[in-house]
């Protein structure tokens, strides 16, 4: 089975990508059937640029050829609509929802009220009998 995918090339932290058609059970850095354009990640202000060609890329889809899951990424956002077959959803986990708060009572809400005026009451008869 044919695939098209990234083979990598480049330096240390500076990554380049072959655009190429393998067969898929081969090592992705070796022999391959042919060069269908290339990828530079680091162009474009960290964007990146793809170079492709097109018709090339269309034919061995047509033919059977599947796309890894970043190529296939890749050339849907830029502008090769077979490749969106290929693109699955991601799996991610649910998010956790968040514990309910608890229902505040309405007693506990009334006796801090009941204490200050308790407090107002008795402050302005401790200073008349302070005067």
């Amino acid at each position: 089975m044919l695939i098209i995918r990234m083979a990598r090339r480049g330096k240390k932290k500076q990554p380049f990508y072959d655009i190429v058609v393998a067969e898929k059970s081969r090592p992705v850095t070796k022999k391959f059937i042919e060069k269908l354009g290339y990828y530079n990640p680091l162009t474009e202000n960290g964007k990146g640029e793809l170079v492709y060609d097109k018709e090339r890329i269309e034919h061995y889809i047509k033919n059977g050829a599947s796309c890894s899951q970043s190529m296939a990424r890749k050339l849907a956002k830029n502008g090769l609509e077979m490749a969106g077959k290929f693109v699955e959803q991601r799996v991610t986990k649910p998010k956790k929802e968040a514990p309910a708060p608890e229902p505040v009572e309405e007693a506990k809400a009334e006796e801090p009220a009941a204490e200050t005026e308790a407090a107002t009451e008795e402050a302005p008869v401790e200073e008349a009998k302070a005067e």
